[in-house]
């Protein structure tokens, strides 16, 4: 018995997606255009992160010591400034160990290694290098070392350069969310109205239909049934489509993408982290696209219902 009524509710369904089949179709592109929005804003965040990530392993607080700094000294502050929770990682470079690398980077030189066996003592002071755990802190770390408690050994703090480009990354990051965050709530405005619109046409087609099963004393869930059913079809089709748009142009792009942010050992594969977590792209799709149609449909069901 109840396979048999629900085998109706699905040929009733399927026939209101039928016999209004263009306002359908318009409906199924409305919402792929919102999934794909939402997917684009989706991996847009991921990217960014990313994108973040590679930065903030590449930024730092550096901090230029004074020459008189002993080892002890520069150990105590070491292990001050790890202990702090918005620090990542502390590196000490060494008088020694600048000299070193100094020297390294000008080995084809021959003018500054003279001028540097000229030179009775080193001229290199000791550095730290400050990684935050994020690249929000990196402003308060800076504001905290130059105090009084740190000055002391401290001969410079370099910290602009790393500021303005974390603040322009984050400045992008913020305008572009919002962006997609608008967009998204514009497009899904507009899957509801034709969603809402497209349930009304179909029962005001079936309006006769209807009033002769309410008459006999259909259930709720039989008269409901069909144009809910209608609705997550749709919504699973708009998935299906957005699917097949989304995948092969992450693909084509990800080469670009690789390129242009990315280098070397750091590269990360935006269309590989779509394949690899491909059950949350799509759970995160088809949960957007079944809220919108249901929830549209079924407030077009209650107020011809009333």
């Amino acid at each position: 018995m109840f396979g048999t009524a629900f085998f109706r509710i699905l040929r009733n369904a399927f026939r209101n997606f039928q016999r209004n089949i263009w306002l359908s179709i318009a409906t199924v592109m409305i919402m792929t255009l919102t999934l794909l929005t939402i997917s684009t804003l989706y991996f847009i965040n991921i990217l960014g992160s990313e994108v973040l990530r590679t930065i903030e392993q590449k930024v730092d607080v550096s901090v230029v010591f004074k020459e008189d700094v002993s080892d002890d000294q520069l150990k105590l502050l070491t292990d001050d400034i790890s202990s702090r929770v918005d620090v990542d990682s502390v590196r000490i470079v060494s008088s020694e160990e600048a000299l070193t690398l100094f020297r390294q980077r000008h080995a084809d030189d021959p003018f500054i290694e003279e001028s540097l066996r000229e030179l009775e003592d080193n001229p290199l002071p000791a550095s730290m290098y400050i990684v935050a755990t994020e690249p929000r802190h990196y402003q308060q770390i800076a504001r905290d070392l130059d105090t009084d408690k740190y000055m002391q050994y401290i001969e410079k703090i370099n910290f602009e350069n790393s500021r303005t480009v974390i603040d322009r990354l984050i400045s992008v990051m913020t305008s572009v969310r919002n962006a997609g965050f608008v967009i998204t709530i514009v497009f899904s405005c507009l899957v509801i109205l034709i969603m809402f619109n497209t349930i009304r046409l179909a029962i005001y087609s079936f309006r006769e239909e209807i009033d002769i099963m309410r008459l006999v004393g259909a259930s709720k869930w039989y008269i409901q049934g069909p144009f809910l059913i209608e609705a997550m079809f749709v919504a699973i089709l708009s998935v299906v489509l957005t699917i097949v748009l989304l995948y092969p142009a992450l693909n084509a792009s990800s080469s670009q993408i690789e390129q242009f942010f990315f280098s070397g050992d750091e590269a990360f594969s935006i269309y590989d982290y779509a394949v690899s977590n491909w059950m949350r792209v799509v759970g995160l799709q088809l949960g957007i696209s079944v809220l919108l149609a249901v929830v549209s449909s079924y407030i077009a069901i209650r107020r011809y219902l009333r």
